[in-house]
């Protein structure tokens, strides 16, 4: 292929470029996540630092997201109601609802998870928006492994108080 086809190739329908590498012999399996690191860096210059601080917030946020889920539908579920219809109902609120809902249903304002919970919700919003310097906790930068361990200690606290 001559850089003119190549070029036509790779800015014309995906599933086209799909077909053409796949018999070319290209192995797709290794790909997925450096395309999007690759993107990312290229046009935004991030440092592995950085991209191994987004994959914690990440995966904290994660976490978290999914123990506010079962917060909500246990006690719900423990007092009679359908646990599909509660899964159903919590799939449509965003994470800030979730913790509003636990807030405003069973922990109040002032409870260490809640806070806890929006300074990771908070993370999570940085990152989105590239607020790469805001990625602390605790007097630490979450690109220092003591901050990870100190967010994680906390979580642990104030979930094994629930």
């Amino acid at each position: 292929m001559d850089p003119e086809e190549i070029k036509k190739l790779i800015d014309g329908d995906p599933d086209t470029l799909i077909k053409r590498a796949g018999e070319l012999g290209i192995d797709f399996s290794d790909m997925g996540r450096s395309l999007a690191r690759g993107m990312v860096t290229g046009k935004f210059s991030l440092t592995d630092e950085q991209f191994e601080t987004i994959d914690f917030v990440f995966w904290i946020s994660y976490f978290v997201e999914r123990a506010a889920e079962e917060f909500i539908t246990f006690p719900e579920v423990s007092v009679g109601a359908r646990k599909e219809a509660m899964d159903v109902l919590i799939g449509k609120l965003h994470f800030g609802d979730k913790i509003k809902v636990i807030e405003e249903l069973y922990m109040g304002k002032k409870d260490k998870l809640i806070i806890l919970m929006r300074k990771i919700q908070d993370l999570r919003n940085d990152i989105a928006h590239g607020r790469f310097d805001k990625l602390d906790y605790g007097g630490y930068s979450l690109s220092d492994n003591r901050g990870k361990l100190k967010l994680v200690a906390n979580l642990r606290d104030a979930l094994l108080k629930k």
